[in-house]
């Protein structure tokens, strides 16, 4: 069921957060503004999407210290790791990526803050992508 839910509905929060730069709406004079590339509605989706998918993304690190409790592996270093590396992905997603994706759809800029945004994107996937090889790798792990 942890790694369902992290396919699920951590997949699809990495995949939108990377996109919606792409698609939010940016002012007239933007340089990068190319015909038919923005698309408010689809950047309205993309912010949906993690929006709702990151709220229910919440089960994946339940489960996942549901489940080192029951194996008696809270104390393991990788354990604690991953669970330092989730928090900071989950506050980066709450409180720097969703509400600057809800700016970027009220208040177009002239992309600026939608390259900040993509770093942002960008910070968020590369700790997940640690936290998945963490719990193939398991560093330090007292099991085999």
């Amino acid at each position: 069921m942890h790694v369902v839910a992290g396919i699920l509905f951590v997949g699809p929060v990495a995949v939108a957060a990377s996109l919606f730069p792409r698609f939010a709406p940016v002012s007239e004079g933007a340089p990068e503004r190319r015909a038919g590339e923005r698309d408010a509605r689809t950047a309205a989706l993309l912010h949906r999407i993690c929006r709702v998918y990151g709220t229910t993304a919440i089960i994946v690190p339940v489960v996942g210290l549901l489940l080192a409790v029951v194996q008696q592996r809270v104390g393991e270093v990788w354990i604690t790791a991953a669970m330092l590396l989730t928090a900071v992905a989950g506050g980066l997603l709450a409180l720097q990526i969703v509400p600057r994706q809800r700016e970027a759809l009220s208040i177009p800029d002239t992309g600026v803050q939608l390259r900040r945004l993509g770093m942002f994107a960008g910070l968020f996937n590369v700790l997940w992508f640690v936290v998945v090889v963490m719990m193939i790798v398991r560093p330090g792990s007292d099991y085999s």
